[in-house]
């Protein structure tokens, strides 16, 4: 399995959200950061992997009924993705696909989370880090 396969993003964020919001006590915001800077790599790998780290971030967010900012803010674009990079798994592809109207579904429920404001440093940093260029 590649390090760019759905499952493996997918299940990468899932454990990132349990050991840093149970074990280390960070809030949904902290960790969408930290996910995104420790992974900045396949993050910026492709559209693909950028909508899958969204998409997935936002759902195990609102698990916790909140979303970082940074992450609302930006993730109308990435739910509009469809057309992914020729070369991903065609079933990786419609995992996602399927993901994004769970995410559309949940994030449309405004009553059932609240957006977690972060500060300007912290939209900075993560805006810096979207920007990186894979080498």
């Amino acid at each position: 399995m590649n390090m760019t396969s759905y499952e493996s993003i997918k299940s990468s964020i899932v454990l990132d959200f349990e050991e840093y919001i149970e074990e280390e006590g960070l809030n949904v915001a902290q960790v969408s950061a930290k996910t995104l800077e420790e992974d900045w790599r396949i993050v910026n790998d492709s559209l693909f992997t950028k909508t899958l780290y969204f998409v997935s971030i936002a759902i195990e967010s609102l698990k916790y009924k909140e979303i970082a900012d940074f992450i609302y803010s930006k993730l109308d674009g990435y739910l509009e993705n469809t057309k992914f990079e020729e070369y991903i798994d065609k079933n990786d592809i419609e995992k996602l696909l399927q993901d994004i109207q769970i995410c559309k579904k949940l994030i449309n429920n405004k009553d059932e989370y609240k957006i977690r404001e972060t500060s300007d440093s912290t939209k900075s940093r993560v805006e810096y880090i979207l920007g990186l260029k894979v080498d």
